[in-house]
């Protein structure tokens, strides 16, 4: 399993953080979270520029504006999502050489689906890791093995 997320206590809510390694440089990175067509493969068909839309089919579509965006190091966005609280998605990119070192930080998460946003940022995660790095897997798969996870630690945090 790659790299887990923590969950932590964000006020009355509750914020991932992920911290992941790429063998790829920053370049590379940035471009597939900002690319439409790379965005597609590992996370969802959409876009990411001034306003953010990605469109996970069934699954609803998240809108939002960006917040703040620093090419080829930071992005940070509003998550619309309905029926849910709003929450921030930030993105932090740092070069190492010819790997790059991201922070993803999902905070104002409401209680109910946060160990379901960590799982599916997990998964997610893998995804771009497929995606800079030519892997392949699933998302399914990757999501149900690790939810179990994030209920666990939602459930020490109450």
């Amino acid at each position: 399993m790659t790299e887990a997320g923590i969950l932590r206590p964000d006020g009355r809510r509750l914020a991932v953080r992920f911290q992941r390694t790429y063998a790829a440089p920053i370049d590379e990175v940035w471009d597939a979270l900002t690319s439409p067509e790379r965005l597609a493969r590992w996370l969802a068909p959409g876009r990411i520029d001034e306003v953010v839309e990605l469109d996970f089919g069934d699954g609803g579509m998240v809108t939002g504006k960006v917040l703040q965006l620093r090419e080829p190091s930071l992005l940070e966005f509003e998550w619309h999502f309905a029926d849910e609280t709003e929450s921030v998605v930030r993105f932090e990119l740092s070069a190492d050489g010819e790997e790059t070192r991201v922070v993803l930080d999902h905070r104002a998460l409401d209680t109910r689906h946060a160990p379901g946003y960590a799982a599916g940022w997990h998964a997610h995660l893998d995804g771009l890791r497929d995606e800079v790095g030519g892997g392949s897997g699933s998302w399914d798969e990757r999501f149900r093995a690790v939810l179990p996870l994030y209920q666990e630690q939602e459930r020490t945090l109450r």
